[in-house]
């Protein structure tokens, strides 16, 4: 399907819980990456401590450097669970202060995330882009998003908050086809078609409050069952989301044929 960017503004629900929710349900095989440069927490949280951080982002800009950053992505992907489809982790940076040396790399990295649903098998990406703006944020990476999500609370400080990050969204990813949509989650004094409205800015899906699941996404206190209220919805979310990326695909295939037909033609 696509390379999908989830990111959080000021004030809201953490990005992180909803990317892994997002890749347990994924109907495909899927690959969340950790680009949040604050620093991953999936390996100490969700999957406890089991699984040892040698592998990740770090690993992959020493290999961009030496230009093998193609080569190096697979051996840097480590099982999230055992089930099928595959759902694969690429750790994050285990230090903040690593991610300023991923800079080069968010661009060449972008572009070959979003090449992945062309392999055999095809592969989604779901890039857990943590809050924007930030230090070193993964910008370069999110303009090659065919959609990115924003993770919005109920609250009027988070939408607020949100005004501003949605406006650089779409200056990073809209120029060149992306588009940026909302995901509603927590609770508070607004509905999700109020902060549509406000935000101007379409809401893709609401995430439940289940606390239960999101303690065991970020602690690792447990695994959560697929009928989980909150895996349920995300899961949920997959369709609208193939048929956004088709539409999006699809408006931007047809100037692409038109020019080509207008240079046979002239030809």
């Amino acid at each position: 399907m696509a390379l999908i960017a989830v990111t959080a503004s000021k004030s809201s629900p953490g990005a992180t819980v909803t990317s892994l929710a997002l890749t347990l349900a994924w109907p495909r095989a899927a690959v969340l990456a950790e680009c949040d440069p604050s620093g991953g927490s999936v390996l100490t949280g969700y999957l406890a401590g089991h699984t040892p951080a040698d592998r990740g982002l770090a690993q992959l800009a020493v290999a961009d450097y030496h230009g093998r950053l193609y080569d190096a992505f697979a051996s840097q992907l480590v099982y999230l669970d055992d089930r099928e489809p595959q759902r694969l982790l690429l750790p994050g940076v285990t230090d903040p202060a690593q991610a300023a040396g991923l800079t080069s790399s968010w661009d060449r990295l972008g572009d070959y995330l979003r090449q992945l649903d062309r392999s055999e098998p095809p592969v989604d990406v779901i890039a857990d882009c943590g809050r924007i703006p930030a230090l070193n944020a993964p910008l370069a990476l999110i303009r090659h998003a065919d959609v990115v999500l924003v993770v919005i609370g109920r609250t009027l400080g988070a939408v607020d908050a949100a005004a501003s990050r949605l406006a650089l969204l779409r200056r990073e990813v809209e120029s060149r086809g992306g588009v940026v949509r909302l995901i509603v989650r927590g609770r508070g004094d607004y509905d999700a078609r109020e902060i549509a409205k406000r935000l101007e800015t379409p809401v893709l899906t609401e995430l439940p409050e289940d606390s239960k699941t999101a303690g065991m996404l970020s602690l690792g206190t447990g695994t959560p069952r697929p009928s989980a209220t909150l895996l349920r919805a995300a899961r949920s979310a997959a369709e609208p989301l193939q048929t956004l990326i088709d539409q999006r695909r699809n408006a931007l295939a047809v100037p692409a044929s038109g020019a080509t037909a207008r240079e046979t033609a002239r030809a």
